[in-house]
Parts: C-alpha cells; sequence; structure tokens
C-alpha cells in the first residue's frame, strides 16, 4: 500500500472493485494542498500498511472533477467498499485526519463530532505569529485553538524560498511553516479550518465564523496578516485567476516558456521574479520610480539573471484580454510620456498588502489603514485582546517579527488569564 496517482478511469476501477482508500483531490499551484501532502506523507508512515492514498490533479482531470462537483481544494473523499461515506473540503490537521481514517477502518462513520466551543486562548490567524502563540500558549498550559481560513503558515507557504531565517542560509517557505506548524500541534493545539466573521469584547469573547460556529475564550489574539492590493485597473479584476496571480509560487508553472510581468519594487516582486524565472520565457519588473525597496543582495541576484529586466518610470494602464485571458498590459511611461504595449501571458502584482481586520473593525482597535494598534505587550485597547504578525501596525513585516509578535502576544495573555483568575 502507498500513496497512488491514478487516472479518472483507474480511479472509477478502484471504486467498482470495492476497494477502501482516502482520495485527494489536489492541484500544484494550489497552497493548502502543498500543506496536506505533507500530512499525507506523515499518514501514509503511520499507517500505509492499512490504507492507500489516492492523489488526483484536479488540473489533469477535470471532468472527474466537474463530476463529483468539487469547487474547493483540497477535497478529501473517504472511500469504503468503493461507497463515498463523507468528504471534507479544506486542510486537515494529521491528529483529525488520522481519526477519521481509524473510524473508516473500524464500525463507525469517518466523521467528526461537533468541535468544543471554550478555550482559554483563540488565536485568528495561523501563520508564522499565530502558531508562534500557539506554541507558547501550549507550553504554559493554555487550551489554545487556532482558526486559520487557508492553511497553516500564511504567506509562508505561497514563498519559494526564505534566505534571512537566522540559522538556515536558505529554506524551503512551505517546509518552514510545516515544521511551525508541526511542532503547535504536537503540544495539543486544536486547529480548525474557518472564516471569522465577528469577535466581541466583554469578559468573555465570541469568535463567530461564517459557518455558523461559535467558541468562546476569555483572550484572543488576531494574527490573521494581510491581503494583497490590487492595481485598481481596467480588466484587472475580471482576469484575477485567468492570467493575473498573486502568488508565483502557486502559478509559475502554468507560464511555462511564456513572457509575464511582474508589478512592484519591494523584496516581494523581486523575489518572486527569481522564482518565475525558472517557468517564464522572459520576465518584466515594471516600477513606479528609479529607485527599488527591495534588498539589495536579491536586487543583485536580478540583475545578473538573463531573463529578467527592470524598467523605471511605469504605471499600469488596463490590462488587455484576447478569449477571456490575459494577453498583455498597457502601460504609462511616466518619464516619456508615452503609452507603452507589452504583450505577455502572466501578469503579478506585488504592490503591498492591507491588513485582514474587518472582523474587528467595529471594536475600535485599529487605525485608519485598518492595521491593529498595539503595544509593546501586543496588547490593544480591549482588554484581553491581542494582536502579532503583520496585521499590527509596525515598522518591519517579515517572518522573525511575525514570530516575536506571537510568543510576546502569548505570554501577555497568559498574564492577563492569571491577573484575571
Amino acid at each position: 500500500m502507498a500513496i497512488l496517482y491514478p487516472t479518472a478511469s483507474e480511479f472509477k476501477q478502484m471504486l467498482a472493485a470495492k476497494k477502501t482508500f482516502l482520495a485527494d483531490f489536489f492541484a500544484t499551484w494550489c497552497g493548502p494542498c502543498k500543506m496536506l501532502s505533507y500530512v499525507l506523507e506523515d499518514i501514509d508512515k503511520e499507517m500505509g500498511e492499512k490504507i492507500d492514498i489516492v492523489k488526483i490533479d484536479i488540473d489533469k482531470e477535470p471532468a472527474l472533477t466537474e463530476e463529483l462537483d468539487i469547487t474547493i481544494i483540497p477535497t478529501l473523499f473517504f472511500i469504503k467498499d468503493g461507497e463515498i461515506l463523507s468528504r471534507y473540503s479544506g486542510f486537515l490537521p494529521r491528529e483529525r485526519l488520522q481519526a477519521r481514517l481509524e473510524k473508516l477502518l473500524g464500525s463507525e462513520p469517518p466523521v467528526e463530532g461537533a468541535p468544543q466551543q471554550d478555550y482559554d486562548l483563540i488565536i485568528i490567524g495561523g501563520g508564522a505569529a499565530g502558531l508562534t502563540a500557539a506554541i507558547y500558549a501550549r507550553r504554559a498550559g493554555l487550551k489554545t485553538l487556532v482558526l486559520e481560513s487557508y492553511a497553516p503558515g500564511g504567506k509562508l507557504i505561497k514563498t519559494f524560498e526564505i534566505e534571512n531565517w537566522p540559522g538556515r542560509q536558505n529554506v524551503s517557505g512551505s517546509q518552514l511553516a510545516y515544521d511551525i506548524y508541526g511542532q503547535a500541534m504536537a503540544l495539543g493545539t486544536d486547529y480548525l479550518y474557518e472564516t471569522v466573521e465577528s469577535v466581541s469584547a466583554g469578559d468573555i469573547k465570541t469568535v463567530a465564523c461564517a459557518g455558523g460556529k461559535i467558541f468562546r475564550a476569555p483572550a484572543v489574539i488576531v494574527a490573521t496578516g494581510t491581503v494583497e492590493r490590487t492595481l485598481h485597473i481596467p480588466g484587472e479584476t475580471e482576469m484575477i485567476g485567468r492570467g493575473i496571480s498573486f502568488c508565483a509560487v502557486c502559478d509559475a508553472a502554468f507560464y511555462r516558456n511564456k513572457p509575464v510581468i511582474i508589478v512592484g519594487a519591494g523584496n516581494a516582486a523581486f523575489e518572486e521574479s527569481l522564482y518565475l524565472a525558472e517557468f517564464a520565457s522572459d520576465i518584466t519588473i515594471l516600477a513606479r520610480r528609479d529607485q527599488y525597496s527591495a534588498e539589495l543582495i536579491t536586487q543583485e541576484k536580478v540583475a545578473q539573471n538573463p531573463k529578467i529586466r527592470v524598467l523605471p518610470f511605469r504605471t499600469p494602464q488596463e490590462v488587455l484580454i484576447e478569449n477571456n485571458h490575459v494577453a498583455g498590459m498597457r502601460v504609462l511611461n511616466t518619464q516619456s510620456g508615452e503609452e507603452e504595449i507589452y504583450k505577455v501571458h502572466g501578469i503579478f502584482p506585488y504592490i503591498g498588502a492591507d491588513p485582514a481586520t474587518g472582523f474587528v473593525r467595529e471594536l475600535g482597535i485599529t487605525d485608519k489603514q485598518g492595521y491593529l494598534i498595539v503595544n509593546d505587550d501586543m496588547s490593544t485597547a480591549v482588554p484581553g485582546i491581542y494582536g502579532a504578525g503583520d496585521v499590527c501596525a509596525k515598522v518591519l513585516r517579515q517572518v522573525v517579527t511575525a514570530t516575536n509578535d506571537g510568543a510576546i502576544a502569548a505570554q501577555s495573555a497568559l498574564k492577563y488569564l492569571r491577573d484575571r483568575s
């Protein structure tokens, strides 16, 4: 028994043969799918003698994907004797997945009961800041829940390589994310795939999720990070996912041997251009000025790459569309005043991000831009609510500063809970 990669017809043959197995429908460009793949590898080591794991790439089997009504990935199917007993969409932690598989192999249905509702600490956001907070909270003995709407690791899983993580000259973003996540889970952290819609103030905070679930805790850490900004030009909105992407690591393979544009002049723009260069035929970076905010060492790498050129004094004007896909971009050269047309198949905007704090705006703990206003101990104006990571108003947003925030926030929450009791 092992991890298998059948075709659609082979998958249906397994059903007809009344086999028992776990099916994972995934895509190579999907961040949560990548994180789940680590979990499945661990499950295979633990349970490989008992059950097969079947992985099906939705881009290779679109007809089967449509037939099974899969609209969210990853989607897991728990199949016993050729019958689909249950399905689950989204990232699933190893402990919960393994428990479901044990039930699948036994006499119980492979579903979970309702999750617990009451905790000491609820952490909203499972990126570097949130997971670090969970590690410190669990080590202190706090009953801790992490709520994440994407996948553990946040932007880490969208980052190809990290070269400024202390002690590691070079580390994969997704691997680092899984390492931090694994440490938090090994300590007994509860993790749920949920989107938070609101948080109430008061002695006991109520956290309401989009799916209808309600959770309660006296202390909450908000570590939801930021959401990428858009260009706000004609043609952009309708082309997101059809040639416009905010994640090179996710989508680079779609632009193999094709020209692409990157908009931006910071670390994200320059770093992702180096990753895209492994796939695209050529890359044009458009910058508003002739001074770039990317680290000098990264600028030097970009300058040495023959596939990449950086053009200053360029402002995007319009996304050009053909056959419902990106065909190019109309750009204004602000130095000459002339308009230029670039024929490309992909556009990657890296022009900054905005804080994901809509669910706490009414609490009065954010600034005009929406960032959390926090004190040195990461506390906000609402007792028992803390911030951590990129979601906070701060000078530097890096993985190492996010983990710092998470540690401080967890220790501050611990002190708050002790003083409260």
